[in-house]
């Protein structure tokens, strides 16, 4: 995720510094993009509304065809092309804002919208060479292409290897392509599929992407999934036989030493995507989820007294509006920070677990104020005369979030292994210049801040100082990698102090920008967020620390073998129902 000569916030945070100078000022959307987001946001907005009835996606669970047919002759599929192709070019902000717009009506629809425009192959194209495979893409764009990424397989999405293979046919002139996938958003209605395969080359195995064509001699769709939220939303299964891939139909990308799964420019669009298809929708949730939680209290009192008016009631709404806060100061952040000359990747990775997360808490902290007219489903809502929020729906729907694009707690753990500590093994930490430097942005920042915030700051000052002495104390007690990467559960805790403590800035940072601006406001939602994250930070830092721990590796050895515990299941029916 480096990008050479371009800095990043939290990577320096990893290497032992607060570089306030790089988030203080926080930047803001320039106001020419920020008008002409806001009148693509109002057209989105009435496009949501006309296109799907979002209550009728929800009991049939399918996206209509026609959906598919008017998205293709609108520019909704490709944000960020340029006008040669019939996209508004539009930048990274004000597409996730259309996204986020997008999908406050329908979620199923705003991730339609949103894997066109992250892992679909209008961003591809703005990384190819010049050559046929992009002549054919961009023509295919240019009509309204709706694409597909098929990436996860049976043997699931961590896994380094795919296990689907691409071998050469005898010619010379394709590839023969075998292999399964699962849970690959638009395969369903896809024209075009961007499937990840393993080559064999010189003794090496290499991650490429070819692109396949659904209707190809040996490509058959093998499952339409159904989950519990997002319903409507086209995700699907198909297998590979032997399916011929003209050569010029690869994208052959320049090896690197930091592949994962996939190539390294794809993966950076990737990176990105997840902002679309995670950051952009848990927003909307969040937001949804304040309006309704403002007329549930409004209308509602307990023995007389207004529920508005209860201190825990006060908490609940009080929390979700300062967690609401954090999650536009993380998105602004990771969208903006490239247009000031900052490397965005490392934020933008952390982005998709911040959002989800946070989004997470607020619709269960709404479902709590709502009890059981909450986990009421809208339509039986409707039928008694209730206002019809479907929380419910949301609930199930935000749940994905936290799963989609890379379970929470893996990818917490392959930052920790793949970036935190390479920089301690390095001994490549700050050596007290970027302190030096950011010392005037910290002098400026706490005079901008009230006595609370200030307090905040400090804190945060003090944990990325304990943060850079826990790192270095794990390498220095585990010489040898395999030892320190078997501690899955202390790496997790460690990438997750970090990421609060981004978080908790960029919260500062932001706050003190929008008092600048006249927002009286914004003070106290950074104080609320900054309270709760410490207290976070707190916990991830005594589990960073922890060297004796419960064992749970013998308890939980034994119940899949089925030595032990078995008692925890009398009195029950463990096998599911046929369906």
């Amino acid at each position: 995720m480096n990008v050479p000569g371009r800095a990043s916030f939290l990577e320096e945070i990893f290497r032992g510094c607060l570089r306030l100078d790089f988030v203080h000022p926080f930047p803001a959307q320039p106001q020419s993009d920020r008008k002409d987001g806001d009148a693509l946001v109002a057209e989105a907005k009435e496009f949501a509304r006309e296109t799907v009835d979002p209550v009728l996606l929800e009991e049939t669970a399918s996206m209509p065809q026609e959906v598919f047919d008017r998205l293709r002759g609108t520019s909704y599929v490709k944000l960020q092309s340029p006008p040669e192709v019939g996209g508004p070019a539009l930048s990274d902000l004000n597409t996730f804002r259309v996204i986020q717009a997008i999908s406050s009506w329908s979620l199923p629809l705003g991730l339609v919208i949103a894997v066109q425009n992250s892992i679909g192959f209008a961003p591809l194209i703005q990384i190819l060479p010049d050559g046929p495979l992009r002549d054919m893409l961009r023509d295919r764009v240019t009509e309204g292409l709706i694409s597909s990424f098929a990436d996860t397989e049976p043997t699931g999405a961590a896994n380094h290897r795919r296990e689907t293979v691409a071998v050469p046919s005898e010619d010379g002139a394709a590839y023969l392509v075998s292999g399964e996938k699962v849970f690959s958003g638009n395969a369903p209605v896809a024209e075009l599929i961007g499937v990840v395969a393993t080559f064999q080359e010189m003794g090496r195995e290499l991650r490429r992407l070819v692109v396949v064509e659904p209707d190809a001699p040996g490509v058959r769709l093998s499952a339409e999934h159904e989950f519990m939220g997002i319903k409507g939303f086209p995700n699907g299964g198909f297998t590979l036989d032997q399916v011929r891939v003209p050569r010029e139909n690869v994208f052959v990308e320049k090896p690197s030493a930091h592949d994962v799964r996939i190539t390294a420019e794809a993966g950076g669009l990737a990176i990105l995507g997840r902002m679309y298809l995670i950051a952009a929708p848990s927003l909307a949730i969040a937001k949804q989820c304040l309006e309704w939680s403002r007329g549930f209290v409004k209308r509602r009192s307990v023995d007389g007294v207004p529920l508005g008016e209860y201190e825990e009631i006060q908490h609940l709404l009080g929390q979700s509006l300062a967690d609401t806060f954090a999650l536009e100061a993380v998105a602004e952040w990771s969208l903006l920070c490239e247009d000031a000359g900052f490397n965005p990747l490392f934020e933008q990775v952390v982005a998709k677990n911040l959002c989800s997360t946070l989004c997470w808490g607020i619709v269960d902290r709404t479902m709590s104020l709502f009890a059981a007219e909450g986990y009421e489903t809208a339509s039986s809502k409707a039928r008694r005369g209730a206002p019809p929020v479907p929380l419910e729906r949301s609930f199930r729907d935000a749940r994905n979030l936290r799963i989609s694009g890379g379970v929470d707690f893996q990818l917490d753990y392959w930052l920790s292994k793949l970036a935190i500590f390479s920089y301690y093994r390095a001994g490549s930490l700050d050596d007290g210049e970027g302190a030096r430097q950011a010392a005037e942005a910290r002098r400026q920042l706490h005079a901008a801040l009230t006595e609370r915030n200030q307090g905040h700051l400090t804190q945060l000052h003090e944990s990325v100082e304990e943060f850079c002495g826990c790192c270095a104390g794990l390498v220095g007690a585990c010489p040898d990698d395999e030892d320190l990467f078997a501690q899955e559960h202390t790496l997790i805790a460690v990438a997750r102090w970090g990421t609060e403590i981004m978080a908790a800035v960029l919260v500062l940072a932001r706050a003190a920008r929008r008092s600048a601006e006249g927002d009286t406001e914004a003070q106290d939602l950074a104080d609320i967020y900054c309270t709760a994250a410490l207290r976070r930070i707190t916990e991830y830092a005594c589990e960073a620390h922890e060297r004796e721990r419960p064992d749970t590796g013998r308890v939980s050895r034994r119940w899949i073998s089925g030595d032990g515990h078995e008692g925890l299941l009398d009195d029950v029916i463990t096998d599911p129902a046929a369906s």
